[in-house]
């Protein structure tokens, strides 16, 4: 049953037994007996609780219908938002409703009006002369392997690091510019910074890892990393006789 679709006493009746049983269940049950009728879902009455207790009412105020005015997009609210954005516009969606005090989708709204967006940066990685060949041959290697034997894509696995800094870097998709247009931000590489590198792989039968790196990650720690962790998982999943690509 659709929320809108609820009368005012039934609403009322659904918020009285929800602060008395805090359960949507129950909820439900008492509402078919006292109404005969089908009740509304847990998700109806979770919203009807949740709008009492933002805008006081049980009414639904996003369709207008409450004596109370809506005071979560208003001009003030709009302005404390915009103001926040041009102060620091690369902070993300949940920052900017913690800092602000409003709900994600009233500052989602006001984004729209505003008609900013949220551009993911452009992460700028220098490449070497010879690294397009060598993407060619990979490329057609794998493409022969597979010609060769059709079950090649189920014996790779594919793995990654990312470092994570304690001054708040992370890693670059999570990182959001909000801004009327797109300001094709990149971001600048710092080094000698603390942080913790994760290392994740990737294959047919599932995820190896995540296994953490401590500090500066050199040739001896990957090796032990390799030796200690990830080889024997790998050989867990495949077996000792199984043939991977790593």
């Amino acid at each position: 049953m659709a929320g809108n679709q609820l009368r005012l006493e039934e609403r009322k009746f659904v918020l009285k037994c929800y602060w008395k049983t805090e359960n949507a269940i129950e909820v439900q049950r008492r509402f078919r007996r006292e109404f005969a009728r089908p009740p509304p879902t847990r998700r109806t009455i979770a919203r009807i609780n949740e709008t009492f207790e933002a805008d006081g009412t049980v009414q639904n105020v996003n369709k207008k219908r409450s004596g109370r005015p809506r005071t979560s997009t208003s001009p003030g609210k709009e302005e404390q938002v915009q103001e926040t954005l041009f102060r620091s516009p690369q902070k993300s969606l949940g920052q900017t409703s913690w800092e602000t005090h409003i709900s994600k989708d009233s500052v989602q709204r006001i984004m729209k009006r505003l008609h900013w967006k949220c551009y993911i940066p452009t992460l700028i990685h220098a490449l070497n002369e010879d690294d397009p060949d060598r993407r060619v041959e990979f490329c057609e290697w794998y493409l022969e392997k597979c010609a060769e034997d059709a079950g090649v894509p189920h014996k790779i696995v594919w793995s990654d690091e990312a470092t994570f800094k304690l001054n708040g870097t992370i890693n670059r998709h999570n990182c959001t510019y909000g801004g009327p247009i797109n300001h094709h931000v990149t971001l600048e590489h710092q080094v000698n910074l603390s942080g913790v590198t994760v290392w994740c792989g990737i294959s047919a039968l599932g995820i190896i890892g995540p296994f953490f790196i401590n500090g500066t990650v050199t040739g001896e720690r990957y090796f032990n990393l390799l030796r200690e962790f990830v080889g024997p998982q790998i050989s867990e999943m495949f077996g000792d006789d199984g043939e991977i690509y790593f």
